[in-house]
C-alpha cells in the first residue's frame, strides 16, 4: 500500500471537499472521507489514492470536543504516514472566540509532537485576503463583509492574530507582508526566528496569487501546515519536484461514473448566505421546482410529506430539477434564531437541528426516488446530509468553480454529490454543477 503525499483533517464537508477539489485540480487522486471510519475501512477506501481529506465537522463543536475528534482522527491518518498534514478551515475563519481553529491545531501539534506550525487562511483565488494580519473578503474588512451575518459564527474581529491567541495558549505572532514579499528563503527564516522566539503559530500575511507560491516554498520543509484550501494549489508541484508523487491506480474498488441524464437533480439549500440566495433566485427563474421549507414547520413536523414527495417525483421522473431551500433573508434566520431561544436551543444547537431535520427529510425522498445527483449548499446542511445518508467517503473530482469540485459517493447511495460553501460560487453557479454532474468523465481522475 502506497504512502500518502498528504492528509488534512477539515472542519467541516464543504471546506474538504474544497481542498479535495484543489488538490484534484492539480492531478492528485484524492479521497474525501466523513467522519471517523474503521481503521479497516479506512484502509480499503484510501488505497490507491495521493491524498485523504477528513471531514470532522468540528467548526461548531465545543473545544474540547473539536481537540478530541482532531486528536482521533490524526491518529487514524498516521497509519497512512502522510509527508504532510493540514488542519484546514475555512478561507473566512469561522470560529468563535473559544475556537474550534485554536483547538484543532493545539491537538494536532500534540499528537505529531511538533513545537511550529503557521496559519494561512488566505485564499486569493476567491478575494480572502490577509494584509498585516487582518483579514479581507472581496476588499472588504471581515468585520464588515456578509460573515458579520453568519447565523452560527459571526466574523466581527478581522484582527486574526489576537482571534487565534483567544483560541489557543500557545504564542501567536505575524508573518508579515514584508516577509513575504522577501521572497521564499527570507521568509523560511523569518519562520525560523519567530520558532527561536517562542511562537508556536505564525499568522501569514497573503494578498495574491505570487506571495502563496512564496510561502508554500518557505513551509515545504514543515511537517504541519494550517489553514485554508489555497495549500492545495501551489503545494502539489513541490512535491512533485521532490518525487513524492507517483502514478497511483484505481485498486478495483471504484465503481464506474456515468451520468443519469434521464432523472433530474436534486438541490438541498441550507445556506442563508447573499451568495446561496442569489444562486436559488437563479436556478427558480430557469423553471426548477422550488419548496421554501421554513425551519419552524420543519421542526414541528408541519410539513405534508405526501404533497411534496409527489412534487419532487413529478418534477425529478421527467427530468427536471428541484430546489428544497430554507430561509430567504437575514430578518428570517433572526425571527428563527429567536424562536429558537425561546424553546432553549441556543444558536449553534438550533442550527444542528435544522440541518438535520432538513436531512431527515432530503433521506426520505431518496429512499423514494433515485435522483440524478445531489447538489448542496452550506457547510452545516453538507455534513448533516452526509452523515444522515451515509455517504461515507467521496472520490473527489476536479474543480466546478475554485473550491468546489464534483464528487462521487462510496457510500449507502452511489451519485454525483456536489458540496458548496454558502458563500462560494457565481450566480449561474448551480447551472455549471448541472452541466458537470450530466459529464463527470470530464472531471473525475
Amino acid at each position: 500500500m502506497n504512502r500518502l503525499v498528504f492528509a488534512a483533517v477539515a472542519d467541516d464537508d464543504t471546506g474538504a471537499s474544497d481542498l479535495a477539489g484543489m488538490l484534484t485540480d492539480q492531478g492528485l487522486r484524492t479521497l474525501l472521507v466523513i467522519d471517523l471510519p474503521t481503521a479497516e475501512q479506512f484502509m480499503v477506501w484510501s488505497d490507491g489514492y495521493h491524498a485523504v481529506v477528513m471531514a470532522e465537522g468540528t467548526r461548531n463543536l465545543s473545544p474540547t470536543e473539536a481537540r478530541e475528534r482532531t486528536h482521533a482522527a490524526i491518529r487514524l491518518l498516521k497509519d497512512r504516514q502522510p509527508r504532510v498534514l493540514q488542519i484546514k478551515y475555512c478561507s473566512t475563519f469561522d470560529s468563535t472566540d473559544e475556537g474550534n481553529i485554536g483547538p484543532s491545531i493545539d491537538a494536532a501539534l500534540d499528537e505529531l509532537k511538533e513545537d511550529f506550525t503557521i496559519a494561512l487562511p488566505s485564499l486569493p483565488v476567491n478575494g480572502r485576503t490577509t494584509y498585516q494580519g487582518y483579514h479581507f473578503v472581496h476588499r472588504l474588512l471581515l468585520s464588515d463583509s456578509p460573515m458579520r451575518e453568519h447565523p452560527l459564527t459571526p466574523m466581527t474581529n478581522p484582527n486574526l492574530v489576537d482571534l487565534l491567541s483567544r483560541q489557543t495558549k500557545r504564542r501567536v505572532d505575524l508573518a508579515s507582508y514584508r516577509d513575504v514579499e522577501a521572497g521564499a528563503e527570507q521568509l523560511k527564516r523569518r519562520f525560523e526566528s519567530l520558532r527561536a522566539e517562542g511562537v508556536r503559530i505564525a499568522l501569514v500575511d497573503c494578498l495574491n496569487d505570487r506571495h502563496l507560491e512564496t510561502i508554500c516554498r518557505a513551509c515545504a520543509d514543515l511537517r504541519l501546515i494550517t489553514g485554508s484550501s489555497a495549500f492545495g494549489m501551489k503545494m502539489p508541484a513541490i512535491w512533485r519536484e521532490r518525487g513524492w508523487v507517483s502514478e497511483q491506480k484505481d485498486n478495483g474498488g471504484d465503481a464506474p461514473i456515468t451520468a443519469a441524464n434521464d432523472r433530474g437533480c436534486l438541490i438541498v439549500a441550507g445556506s442563508c448566505s447573499d451568495a446561496t440566495r442569489a444562486q436559488n433566485e437563479w436556478l427558480q427563474a430557469r423553471g426548477a421546482g422550488v419548496t421554501n421549507l421554513h425551519p419552524k414547520e420543519l421542526l414541528n413536523g408541519n410539513i405534508n410529506m405526501a404533497t411534496l414527495m409527489a412534487q419532487v417525483r413529478d418534477q425529478v421522473a421527467a427530468g427536471r430539477h428541484y430546489l428544497l431551500t430554507t430561509t430567504n433573508s437575514h430578518i428570517d434566520v433572526r425571527e428563527v434564531q429567536q424562536w429558537g431561544l425561546s424553546n432553549g436551543l441556543t444558536v449553534p444547537a438550533l442550527g444542528q437541528t435544522i440541518a438535520y431535520a432538513l436531512a431527515d427529510l432530503v433521506l426520505e425522498v431518496l429512499d423514494d426516488l433515485p435522483v440524478g445527483g445531489l447538489i448542496i449548499a452550506g457547510g452545516e446542511t453538507s455534513g448533516a446530509l452526509c452523515r444522515r445518508l451515509g455517504l461515507g467517503a467521496l472520490r473527489v473530482g476536479r474543480n466546478i468553480e475554485p473550491g468546489v469540485p464534483l464528487c462521487f459517493s462510496l457510500g449507502s447511495f452511489r451519485l454525483p454529490v456536489v458540496l458548496k460553501s454558502g458563500n462560494f460560487g457565481e450566480t449561474n453557479f448551480y447551472g455549471k454543477a448541472l452541466g458537470a454532474i450530466a459529464h463527470p468523465a470530464e472531471y473525475m481522475i
